[in-house]
């Protein structure tokens, strides 16, 4: 029995010394400021291709659409919020917030990721086309810091896949530039 005390009475204390400390760190965490999981994704990014794809019913790829390089542009901010800007036509701009879960990181390029977006527009069309039931639109990114041939960041962006009549799977691939 007296063998047992003195390593019962050790995990015991090792056991308060740790929950004490994750009690600690829970309080920090919460009056803590929230920051964006990957910084170099704040700033202003302006679209420089995009192409949607179908399968129709024979499981064929085929190219559906392409967006003009410079059409619209995303505006990211450190505290989780963003602007959405069409910039053509008459100009307009929604603002919205943002998350970002980076899943694979490679120096400082995002191998692998989801980012996440949502706004009074997309929640006016949650559940249809690629937002979801709760809103937010989620789209796998990577991002390359320097790409060959150029000097500035672009990231990739890759919409979900959807059911959209003809096809049986639709989705876009968007590649932005930082400006």
């Amino acid at each position: 029995m007296k063998n047992r005390f003195p390593a019962l009475l050790l995990v015991l204390a090792c056991c308060f010394v740790f929950s004490s400390a994750f009690m600690c760190s829970k309080e920090d965490n919460e009056s803590a400021p929230v920051k964006p999981e990957f910084t170099s994704l704040i700033g202003y990014w302006k679209l420089k291709s995009g192409v949607s794809f179908g399968i129709n019913e024979n499981g064929e790829k085929k190219q559906t659409a392409t967006m003009k390089e410079g059409t619209v542009a995303y505006e990211f901010f450190a505290d989780g919020t963003f602007v959405n800007h069409v910039l053509v036509g008459k100009p307009t701009s929604e603002k919205g917030n943002w998350k970002l879960e980076v899943k694979k990181l490679d120096g400082k390029d995002i191998e692998e990721g989801t980012l996440a977006l949502t706004s009074p527009g997309m929640k006016a069309v949650a559940g249809q086309v690629f937002v979801d039931q709760d809103g937010w639109m989620r789209q796998q990114i990577s991002s390359i810091n320097k790409s060959a041939g150029t000097t500035k960041h672009r990231i990739y962006l890759i919409s979900k896949r959807t059911e959209s009549y003809p096809y049986k799977e639709a989705w876009v691939e968007t590649t932005y530039e930082k400006q």
